[in-house]
């Protein structure tokens, strides 16, 4: 392996406002009042439980639409589980994630993102419209696109621990179970930043091929998800040194370091839209017991079907359970 992944050089710098700006984002997430509105329950769970779809009040008066993977069985720990970029919760990729959690014996709360295909409600104007959702208001770091996607994050771990609101079998409140959190690329970054960033006790964050680490790296090499913001630069250079400068807030490389949950990462070596030097960079900060496995031969995925006992795994022992 190139020594590269391990001392890769990235641009990512820590706002001396950071912190102070994190605990102002974390406060407008708890300030929004938790609010469900349940649209429908499925029994298809035959032998595992229901399924209760939902949205939830978030910030900037959005509503998210999630789904509630709930056992009939009690005491059972919750898993928030964030897609990847440009995916749904409906999606049968995500479906499948979500039910091999079920099926080890999880509950599982999935959330759909602001404007990537799914159900998500949300009315506010936006500026730069013309170019992908990433570029939304990007040069106002109270408004723009990554700082709602990562408070809608936060959010949804609000409504799991509200003790008025989801209930298992028996009639205990889900916030009395274990929470984790975890997801690929996009959600790998999102509950990397939210096992950071959050307030609750969270006990692993199982996180495949994450995303959101380097994020001006990823810009100025077209890398993923941020490839368009080289695009919006080169037509907009005047915002150059305001856009970099607004992703070292949301660039996870600078929260790691807060990380209270155990922690079980995989890459794919050969990845060029997550490129895994970076997300190192990241991990290496993470001071709680973690794991990482490293994947040769693969890129964006193509390994989930291995790695998914070993993340079962983890997340068992990290919660010390026998089913």
């Amino acid at each position: 392996m190139d020594k590269d992944f391990y001392n890769c050089k990235v641009l990512t710098k820590k706002p001396a406002d950071f912190d102070e700006k994190w605990a102002r984002w974390l406060k407008e997430v708890h300030d929004v009042k938790n609010h469900v509105e349940i649209v429908d329950t499925d029994t298809r769970l035959d032998g595992f439980g229901k399924i209760i779809s939902f949205y939830y009040d978030s910030v900037s008066n959005a509503k998210i639409y999630a789904k509630l993977y709930l056992r009939w069985e009690p005491n059972r720990a919750v898993v928030a589980y964030y897609h990847g970029h440009n995916s749904f919760i409906d999606n049968a990729d995500n479906d499948w994630h979500c039910m091999n959690l079920v099926a080890a014996g999880f509950n599982v709360v999935a959330i759909d993102m602001r404007f990537q295909n799914g159900k998500v409600i949300d009315n506010n104007k936006y500026r730069y419209i013309e170019y992908p959702s990433a570029c939304y208001n990007i040069d106002d770091l109270e408004t723009c696109y990554n700082k709602y996607l990562d408070q809608d994050a936060l959010k949804v771990l609000d409504i799991i621990k509200d003790p008025t609101i989801f209930k298992d079998i028996n009639g205990t409140p889900l916030a009395s179970m274990p929470l984790l959190v975890g997801g690929p690329s996009q959600g790998g970054g999102l509950s990397l930043m939210v096992s950071s960033m959050s307030d609750y006790d969270i006990v692993a964050s199982l996180s495949d091929l994450p995303s959101d680490c380097a994020i001006k790296d990823r810009i100025i090499n077209r890398e993923g998800k941020y490839g368009v913001i080289k695009d919006f630069l080169e037509d907009h250079p005047e915002l150059t040194d305001v856009v970099m400068n607004n992703q070292d807030y949301f660039d996870v490389i600078n929260m790691t370091d807060k990380i209270r949950a155990q922690v079980i990462a995989s890459v794919g070596l050969d990845d060029d839209t997550c490129p895994p030097k970076y997300f190192y960079q990241a991990y290496k900060k993470i001071k709680t017991n973690k794991h990482l496995d490293k994947y040769p031969g693969f890129g964006h995925g193509g390994f989930e079907e291995i790695h998914l006992p070993k993340k079962i795994k983890f997340a068992k022992k990290a919660l010390k359970c026998d089913y």
